[in-house]
């Protein structure tokens, strides 16, 4: 009976001991198992021989884009890479496990695994916190799926014609780097709600982005056709940033410029000084609205919008240099007339004026005969009868200038200063009246342009 005690204790504490330690190890001894005779450099259907790809079918799952950056053309991206393959040397019974999951880097680089890479990115890089940020799924049947998350930079060639009404298609282009068609063939996820997919709190502060497309595409080069897949993401620029930001600040700037015309011609600080700060205002907002974009050989639309602006406020400086000029100019109709100087060449002391009878009185080689006979009067004098003071006749004194001369014809001619004020009151029509004209060619062109663009 002790021995038969002794027995029974002994397998108890084996059972204790040795069972969850087993049941512990166990997914590490499936693995173990699966590991023997296994040769990771023989892609999954090498033993089915030529012709016989094995076929990769891949999912991406966006968590976050930043930092499109026009200046660099180029954008940050954050996603997870999901990839599925069947590779029949993985297989195992169910009943030792239903799934394998491998979360050691070690364990994962015993395994073959596809060689996708991501042909326009500058930089990229696995996660690292705060373990590797990667793992493998295998089912019985011999089912791998391989998870990794990447931040990648990516380069986007940009068109910045309508820029800051433009939009810009980017992609995220995967393709096999060693093995080519023959060997790998990569595919979009069976479920298309699963292939491409965004999250949902994803916001971009100044696009707005479409949906995306997919692509399947094969590429061509010296070593053979290689496999690839493309996403084509649309980022839609918002407007509205850029209008708080540039365009109405170069709106009112350009308005502010036109009080000059209200101005008086002879406020000469005035109005200098405030086409002299409107100008290097706008000079300003130039500079910091073209920071951070490229120097490229075309004009973009906010080149056009600043250079347009730019001229109407140099445009009233220049005409209030013509007005100044216009109102110190001289007009021949309005100089000193010969006759005034004529009469100031006769001066007479008195209103009245004596004259002999039987005289004759000469002004300029004009001689004009007082009288024709006894008490009668010529007929072209000016000269009045009046009250007689013994041998002379007294008489209203008329200028002789003015009653026997042409009088000078009234001038239809404005002043030098009716002229420049003139200018400024068709100024405060024309400018304004061409800024809005401009405006409306403007925004028509351009936003027809951008939906052309953008395809609404």
């Amino acid at each position: 009976m002790r021995c038969l005690y002794g027995t029974w204790v002994y397998w108890m504490l084996q059972c204790a001991l040795f069972i969850p330690i087993r049941c512990r190890e166990f997914p590490h001894y499936v693995f173990q198992s699966l590991m023997k005779g296994y040769n990771k450099d023989e892609w999954p259907s090498y033993q089915e021989g030529p012709g016989q790809p094995t076929r990769i079918y891949v999912e991406v799952y966006i968590v976050s884009i930043s930092s499109i950056d026009a200046g660099s053309m180029d954008f940050v991206v954050d996603f997870y890479l999901t990839q599925h393959w069947k590779d029949p040397r993985m297989r195992f019974s169910e009943n030792m496990s239903k799934v394998l999951e491998l979360h050691h880097l070690r364990q994962i680089k015993k395994l073959w695994l596809p060689d996708p890479y991501i042909i326009n990115s500058k930089s990229a890089y696995f996660h690292e916190v705060t373990l590797p940020n990667r793992f493998a799924r295998i089912t019985p049947d011999g089912n791998v799926t391989y998870n990794s998350r990447l931040t990648a930079k990516l380069s986007c060639q940009m068109q910045l014609k309508l820029y800051p009404m433009d939009t810009q298609e980017c992609e995220i282009y995967l393709e096999s780097y060693g093995y080519s068609t023959e060997i790998l063939y990569l595919h979009w996820h069976w479920d298309d709600s699963k292939a491409f997919s965004i999250t949902e709190h994803l916001e971009l502060p100044q696009f707005f982005m479409p949906t995306p497309k997919k692509l399947e595409c094969v590429d061509t080069y010296s070593m053979g056709f290689f496999s690839c897949l493309k996403v084509k993401l649309k980022f839609q620029r918002q407007v509205s940033y850029h209008l708080i930001q540039t365009y109405l600040p170069t709106f009112l700037i350009v308005s502010i410029s036109w009080v000059s015309f209200w101005l008086s011609v002879e406020a000469v600080p005035a109005r200098i000084s405030l086409g002299i700060t409107t100008l290097l205002t706008m000079t300003t907002l130039i500079s910091g609205a073209k920071q951070g974009l490229p120097a490229v050989s075309y004009i973009k639309a906010l080149d056009v919008w600043m250079g347009t602006c730019t001229f109407f406020v140099f445009s009233t400086l220049l005409e209030y240099v013509v007005v100044s000029k216009t109102s110190r100019k001289k007009i021949p109709g309005f100089a000193p007339h010969r006759y005034s100087s004529m009469a100031n060449s006769h001066p007479i002391s008195d209103s009245r004026t004596s004259i002999a009878p039987h005289t004759t009185v000469k002004f300029d080689n004009c001689f004009i005969p007082t009288m024709n006979g006894p008490g009668k009067s010529s007929s072209r004098n000016h000269l009045k009868p009046g009250r007689m003071s013994g041998s002379e006749y007294e008489t209203d004194r008329e200028s002789p200038q003015e009653a026997y001369l042409p009088r000078p014809p009234r001038s239809t001619q404005l002043s030098a200063a009716q002229q420049a004020k003139r200018i400024d009151v068709i100024a405060r029509i024309l400018f304004p009246s061409l800024f809005g004209a401009f405006n409306f060619v403007y925004w028509t062109y351009y936003m027809l342009q951008s939906w052309e663009e953008s395809g609404t």
